[in-house]
């Protein structure tokens, strides 16, 4: 469960941090995972037939010849990843306190920043690239290494998710939707969300962040997630994963719920 404090920064701030959330035991049995696949990808059109997004980067660590910034869906295929991060019982305990019983994945994904090449993540809020009426999905992201402003930790802005949505833009040089550039120069108040392995951030989905490049000697790995109550679910044709059903985990593999055409589902009550 979240403090009063956390509570009390959420709704003040947009974020809050929850040290040593997931056990640094665990956190290596997840990272070992990763570099596994890393190094032992197989076949790239077996990875896309698992519905594996893998974006190519710059990366000068990492032992495989192919060099990756994401492994989008990496978790829902790999039990080590999916149990002791999207489906961890002291994870969902956090999640539990901002959306309830009924709890499930909409998104996961391992975030990789390669030593002194890689790039920056531009200023967004999350609900400004979904798109969709998630406002109040929980937002959160793992670090597997060490994330340092060196290693190009996130940034927030504190109390920017009181703004609400504002428009995105697509440059010509975008990584993908961004804040306007205009309303993110020269920002102040800017706070680096620094982790240790095994620290997870909550965030709001209006929050405005960032991801400088990595100008350190040391790569680091981090996971993100969103989850959303079955209500939420409802308001956007999507697939899901239970992780929680009426109070109670539900582990590996995960369980699917399809949400189509915006019907309301009444498979669960």
């Amino acid at each position: 469960m979240i403090t009063i404090t956390q509570q009390k920064q959420y709704q003040e701030d947009g974020y809050f941090i929850v040290r040593n959330l997931v056990d640094p035991l665990v956190i290596t049995e997840i990272k070992d995972t990763i570099l596994d696949f890393i190094d032992n990808p197989g076949n790239l059109e077996e990875v896309f037939d698992l519905e594996l997004v893998v974006q190519k980067g710059k990366g000068d660590h990492f032992s495989h010849k192919e060099k990756f910034r994401k492994l989008q869906q990496l978790g829902r295929h790999r039990p080590k990843v999916w149990n002791n991060y999207y489906a961890d019982p002291n994870v969902l305990s956090v999640v539990r306190s901002l959306l309830g019983d009924n709890l499930l994945v909409k998104y996961d994904s391992v975030f990789l920043k390669p030593a002194r090449t890689g790039g920056a993540t531009p200023w967004h809020q999350d609900i400004g690239l979904w798109r969709d009426d998630h406002v109040e999905a929980a937002n959160a992201w793992v670090a597997i290494d060490p994330a340092t402003k060196e290693n190009g930790c996130m940034q927030f802005l504190p109390a920017s998710h009181h703004e609400g949505l504002i428009d995105h833009a697509l440059y010509e040089d975008s990584l993908h939707r961004e804040l306007p550039r205009e309303l993110v120069t020269n920002l102040e108040g800017v706070i680096d969300i620094k982790l240790e392995p095994g620290d997870v951030v909550f965030w709001h989905s209006y929050m405005w962040h960032y991801s400088p490049p990595n100008v350190s000697d040391r790569s680091r790995i981090g996971m993100g997630a969103v989850w959303v109550d079955w209500k939420q679910a409802q308001t956007s044709p999507k697939e899901y994963f239970w992780v929680m059903r009426d109070g109670v985990v539900f582990t590996y593999p995960p369980e699917k719920l399809i949400v189509n055409n915006e019907k309301y589902d009444s498979s669960f009550k």
